[in-house]
């Protein structure tokens, strides 16, 4: 069969052909001018049917985005997160509120709004063309839920919570046993009921990812104890096995104590062991025994270090390995030895950390010269906190960083507490105001940020307070710490070690770093930095409490202005290589905060399940 062309066709065929043609490629047209007009008129906006959680951000910019998810954290700074039981609620904030320091305040739940927003942005953008159109018609079909980027500190929620509800807990109680000389028996357990406070944090997960924040209800469980009297009977038969027994020896590099059998006899309970029930000792009690044994014992390590002055050294310090009593091991080999019933000596567990940085070091460690200072001022702090400030700061001075050490604040600073020298101050946590250590610590943090900044090193973790502090004013350089975080560290990549040295002089805190110059060059940029989209604190804020008289009224923090900051850090090394750090900070508005104290209500009756409480039975 011969070809033919389209001139053999008939004319009716050939217009036909034409016709469809011409609107196969007006349709092509039609929607290629569709899909750029589309493209154009959401050039800079996020795509319609772009969600995070309830928030329809069709068609919005990333600026009105922001402000749309900022306005809703505002409100829950404002009004708080509220739990409930039968009994009483409580609106805890998302900040953990200091009655007297700053430095106390830490986040709870904090948003990364700006990643957050910029995830919808990317939604129907993030591959190529073809991939593009074809996510972005899914979206307009079927929409597109963001997450929402935040973080939870979850224990110190829980511990809020625990705070605030545990009066109301009826905890259960296990078997218990009751010796009296050569006598004993066994008193039986009791059932109990406590909140469910995972749940409740579980449900707020739920609310965080849908933007909804209603009311939390706690919830009571019926709980039974763990050991009841009727598993004790094989426990019971060792009693009188360890009542043979007239002390307990405990020995350590030649020295012994002796803890006697009028001692211990009232520190026996029952215990899980293997799923099995036995006797032990409580571990609570065999700590406070062997608290001051610790206190002869500990030995802190010492790196090898000096201080300089004028390019001399005016300090040194011979380096010493360090001890530390165990306390959970040497409490598993006491408690052992009771239930096995040996009264052999018992070798206390201490653990030996070598020091670092020894004495024969010091000399050969490229210390020649100052390299960067970090300067804050803390006039108008209270007594504590100045206190505190002057014990971190001793507690650093004349560490030495290694050539290529990630440095770890919180870890130069070790434990925070009184045997330490640190004072505490009070904090807020949901109705309940709870005296804690670390006021005057991010001071500390704050100075130790600003040291390594100027000293052109890398900074690999830093986080900026959550509201703005007169102490820590420019803002966008200071940096919290608080154990067990967050932490300030950076690296040592002089190629040489540093000499940490720290002083007061005033109201000023001074930390400077003494090491070896290798030429880099350092860029702040903004310095200080550029301070931009300050918002209104609002208005005061009140927080119930039962530890003041009813409608008694204490004001505990003044109101800061929030704002967001920025500054880049550059880095030139002397071989060209250059490294860029982008520092955003973000600082909430902060209200005028007063505690108000609760006016009395009428106790409601709990009933878990369904169970009245005092219909609840006891062990026999």
């Amino acid at each position: 069969m011969k070809n033919k062309n389209l001139s053999q066709f008939p004319k009716s065929n050939k217009k036909r052909w034409l016709i469809l043609a011409t609107v196969f490629l007006l349709l092509i047209a039609a929607l290629v001018g569709l899909i750029f007009s589309f493209e154009t008129a959401h050039a800079e906006k996020i795509y319609p049917k772009v969600k995070v959680g309830y928030l329809d951000l069709s068609n919005k910019t990333k600026a009105e985005a922001l402000d749309e998810l900022k306005k809703i954290e505002q409100t829950i700074q404002e009004k708080g997160l509220l739990f409930k039981s039968p009994e009483k609620e409580m609106s805890f904030n998302p900040i953990v509120i200091s009655t007297t320091d700053p430095d106390l305040a830490k986040p709870v739940l904090t948003f990364n709004w700006e990643e957050t927003v910029n995830w919808a942005y990317a939604a129907g953008r993030s591959g190529n063309l073809f991939q593009n159109l074809v996510a972005q018609a899914k979206i307009l079909i079927l929409g597109k839920k963001i997450p929402v980027i935040y973080n939870l500190n979850q224990e110190e929620l829980f511990a809020a919570l625990k705070a605030s509800f545990s009066g109301l807990e009826k905890p259960p109680a296990n078997a218990k046993l009751k010796i009296d000389g050569k006598n004993f028996e066994v008193i039986g357990e009791q059932s109990g009921y406590i909140f469910d406070y995972q749940k409740a944090i579980e449900q707020l997960v739920r609310q965080i990812d849908n933007l909804n924040f209603e009311p939390i209800q706690l919830d009571l469980q019926f709980t039974e104890p763990e050991i009841k009297k009727e598993s004790t009977s094989s426990a019971v038969n060792n009693v009188e096995k360890i009542l043979s027994i007239d002390s307990l020896k405990l020995v350590y590099d030649g020295k012994s104590w002796e803890i006697k059998q009028s001692d211990f006899i009232d520190w026996l309970e029952f215990q899980m062991l293997d799923k099995e029930v036995v006797i032990g000792l409580n571990q609570d009690k065999v700590f406070e025994f062997l608290s001051p044994i610790a206190d002869k014992v500990n030995i802190e390590a010492q790196d090898a270090k000096f201080e300089m002055k004028d390019n001399r050294v005016t300090k040194f310090q011979a380096s010493q390995d360090g001890k530390a009593l165990n306390l959970e091991e040497s409490y598993k080999r006491i408690n052992n030895q009771i239930v096995t019933g040996d009264s052999d000596n018992i070798e206390l567990v201490v653990a030996v950390s070598v020091a670092k940085i020894t004495t024969g070091s010091v000399n050969d460690l490229g210390i020649k010269e100052l390299i960067g200072v970090g300067v804050s001022n803390f006039a108008g702090s209270p007594k504590n906190r100045r206190h505190n400030i002057a014990t971190g700061a001793a507690a650093l001075n004349g560490i030495l960083i290694e050539p290529d050490e990630e440095f770890s604040l919180l870890k130069a600073l070790g434990e925070i507490d009184g045997e330490h020298g640190y004072k505490q101050e009070l904090v807020i946590k949901g109705d309940r105001t709870i005296p804690e250590y670390g006021g005057g610590l991010c001071q500390i943090g704050t100075t130790t940020f600003r040291a390594a900044l100027r000293s052109g090193l890398p900074i690999t973790m830093r986080r900026n307070h959550s509201y703005r502090v007169v102490y820590y004013e420019p803002a966008g350089m200071d940096a919290t710490i608080y154990n067990p975080a967050p932490d300030m560290k950076f690296i040592n990549d002089t190629g040489a070690h540093i000499l940490f040295t720290t002083r007061i002089v005033g109201d000023e805190l001074i930390f400077e770093f003494f090491g070896t110059k290798d030429g880099r060059q350092i860029v702040i940029d903004p310095d200080p930095p550029s301070i931009y989209n300050v918002t209104s604190p609002g208005e005061p804020r009140y927080v119930e409490t039962e530890e003041l008289a009813p409608g008694e009224k204490k004001k505990i923090e003044s109101a800061h202005k929030g704002a967001d900051t920025y500054f880049k850090y550059t880095v030139t090394y002397p071989n060209g290589e250059v490294k860029e750090t982008d520092f955003a900070s973000h600082y909430v508005a902060w209200p005028e905060v007063w505690l108000v104290g609760r006016t009395a209500t009428t106790t409601a009756e709990i009933t878990v399940e369904g169970i009245d409480p005092s219909s609840v039975p006891s062990g026999q």
